[in-house]
């Protein structure tokens, strides 16, 4: 008799191979139930079209397996662990109708399939980020959704220190309607709209992507070789870790910082005061987060000290105590006295100082940080880091004095639970290992925010990913789309060091790979949120980007002004560029972004004029400009310079 499908979660090492015991195991323990399916393997999912598509799942070992598709029966024998794999001959795109897999006495019929255009979107939040998160953007896009020809399945977050046969599922295969819409992946959901509306054909997405997430968590234990300070931590922490026992270890850790929490509350108040003696505390430098200063892993609780000085007649005044973004929250004390507290991440910080507060001469300011997991710590903004009365201000950042107060227990040496997801290959384990025997067309990947911090790294680490999913899908050229990181946080002007700059530096680096490319997306960014709200425009250029790429509609133009050269001629540099499409043009009344330096590569902005598909800059006070550079900020949305087919031009340095 049939027997109903079965979504069981069985870890493995690689497909099929290494560690089938489990696979076993489980299996023996269900024997009423033995043919199961993956659970990306389901009604109304959909299958790439003109390739090979592969069926897999487990039955009785040694026992005939058979598929009938679309007029055709294949077949296959189970291994010794009850594993099996067929293999279907490409076909047109179109509805495909059902399926029905046996073996034995059982069968599952999956009903409503079609074949198309599969696509995986992967990376952090913006590309995890929902529609639902955007209903004020797109109001109309959401209430006219009604397309069955766009489906979708999410990948749930999950994490695992071996490569697991399965996926567990978030959201189940859905086609795109008014109710559907809100929990699909809105930068997928408008690339997947663009290539339905240009090639007619359905439109198949699947979603693993976690936000907040590193790279180095998504790629295999084989790539790790390449990078020693990752597979060390692979090796000595996060293979020992006992992931049966992952609830167990985090309650009981749980309890333990909430008695650490309590015993530093009932002592806190006394380190806010002026003559607090602070020597046993390490010294750091504010604004930074706690990972830039000496705490690579740590969650829980900190305190910061910051001593300033008040002039005479500013004592006694009401003033306004300005803090960056703190990570996650913060209470803020000056001379023992409260200010303020704000549990906003992403937020900067503005409190009220009451006019008995200040003091003339030497004051402090002493932050508790709670930190849940991620980044902790101070945003790196120095220009937010003040305090100002009486119109003069008074810069905070420089020297400051840190101490742990009641650190997260780690799951092991150097890990914790809410950092685990970020640790070495564990989402590749249990988010795209399941995923492996699948036939994508190509990866749309939106990720980065995450490893500003190794921005240098980055330029080997990201090409290394890609290589790195391209031969475990068995597929040497598979397409590899990505978003270059957006603007974000206050803008930070030369000759400052910008590590997002760095960033979107060392993704260009992955364009040397074949087919891959890059959407621009510094203009549609948001200086105050790292989550901007404009994703159609980004889900458009992914999408240009596989016109020209994948789908060989190679005469249109794709993407933005990308840097070729540039030129000194006496006290102008000549920038050419590749990508003008029809000419280069800007927003606005003046071209802005700009900067030049001399010898001594102090930049300074730049008068910056378009002539025909070049751009010529200098600067008054700059005879002999050697270097330049664009866009080269934190939140560059100031940069103005696009083709007239109104893509924006890609970020560049000259001063490498």
């Amino acid at each position: 008799m049939a027997c109903q499908k079965e979504r069981k979660s069985v870890k493995w090492t690689n497909a099929f191979k290494s560690t089938l015991f489990f696979v076993a195991i489980s299996l023996a323990g269900n024997s009423f139930a033995m043919l199961k399916l993956p659970a990306v393997i389901d009604d109304n999912m959909v299958l790439q079209r003109n390739q090979v598509n592969n069926i897999w799942g487990w039955a009785d070992a040694g026992k005939e397996v058979t598929v009938s598709f679309r007029n055709k029966m294949y077949k296959t024998i189970s291994g010794r662990s009850g594993e099996w794999l067929i293999k279907l001959d490409p076909a047109k795109a179109g509805a495909a109708g059902n399926m029905i897999i046996s073996s034995g006495r059982e069968s599952i019929t999956l009903e409503n399939i079609l074949i198309g255009e599969l696509w995986l979107c992967s990376g952090q939040s913006n590309m995890e980020f929902a529609m639902d998160g955007f209903k004020q953007t797109y109001p109309d896009e959401i209430a006219n959704a009604n397309d069955d020809n766009i489906r979708y399945i999410t990948i749930n977050n999950t994490f695992d220190n071996r490569e697991r046969p399965d996926a567990a599922i978030k959201v189940k295969w859905s086609s795109i309607n008014r109710e559907t819409i809100e929990k699909c992946s809105a930068v997928g959901y408008f690339f997947a709209k663009k290539l339905r509306e240009r090639l007619k054909v359905p439109v198949g997405l699947v979603v693993s992507s976690w936000g907040g997430t590193q790279a180095q968590a998504w790629v295999d234990v084989n790539t790790l070789n390449g990078f020693p300070n990752y597979k060390a931590v692979y090796d000595t922490s996060i293979k020992k870790i006992d992931f049966l026992r992952l609830e167990e270890i985090k309650k009981k850790n749980e309890i333990l910082y909430q008695e650490r929490k309590s015993l530093s509350s009932a002592s806190f108040h006394q380190m806010t005061t002026v003559d607090y003696n602070d020597n046993g505390w390490e010294k750091t430098k504010l604004p930074g987060i706690w990972e830039e200063n000496g705490h690579n892993t740590l969650d829980g609780i900190g305190a910061y000290r910051v001593y300033f000085n008040v002039p005479e007649g500013m004592e006694s005044k009401e003033a306004v105590l300005h803090l960056p973004y703190i990570d996650d929250a913060d209470s803020s004390f000056i001379n023992g006295k409260f200010i303020g507290t704000w549990r906003v991440w992403n937020e900067p910080r503005t409190y009220k100082i009451p006019a008995s507060v200040l003091k003339a001469g030497r004051n402090v300011l002493t932050i508790w940080v709670e930190d849940t997991g991620g980044g902790g710590g101070m945003n790196n903004d120095v220009k937010g880091f003040y305090l100002e009365a009486e119109g003069k201000s008074i810069s905070l950042a420089g020297d400051a004095m840190f101490k742990v107060l009641a650190p997260v227990e780690d799951i092991a040496a150097g890990v914790n639970y809410a950092s685990l997801q970020n640790q070495p290959s564990v989402l590749f384990n249990a988010m795209i290992a399941p995923l492996l025997h699948m036939a994508f067309k190509g990866v749309i990947w939106y990720q980065g925010e995450s490893n500003t911090y190794a921005y240098v790294e980055y330029r080997k680490l990201f090409p290394a990913l890609i290589s790195n999913w391209r031969q475990r899908f068995s597929q040497k050229e598979m397409p590899f789309l990505f978003v270059q990181l957006s603007s974000f946080n206050p803008n930070i002007t030369e000759p400052e060091v910008s590590e997002w700059a760095g960033l979107r530096e060392a993704q260009t680096y992955a364009l040397k790979l074949p087919k891959t490319g890059m959407a621009v997306t510094i203009d549609v960014g948001d200086q105050k949120d790292i989550h901007p709200q404009r994703k159609k425009e980004v889900g458009d250029r992914l999408a240009a980007n596989a016109f020209h790429i994948v789908y060989g509609i190679t005469k249109e133009v794709y993407t933005g002004p990308m840097f070729s050269t540039a030129t000194v001629t006496g006290n102008t540099i000549k920038i050419s560029y590749t990508n003008t499409g029809s000419g280069l043009k800007m927003k606005g009344d003046k071209l802005m972004g700009f900067a030049v330096a001399g010898a001594d590569k102090k930049f300074v902005p730049a008068e910056a004029i378009i002539k025909g598909n070049e751009v010529m800059v200098s600067a008054a006070n700059i005879k002999i400009p050697l270097y330049v550079r664009y866009a080269w900020a934190e939140a560059p949305i100031d940069a103005n310079l696009y083709n007239k087919e109104g893509f924006p031009a890609a970020p560049f340095r000259t001063d490498k």
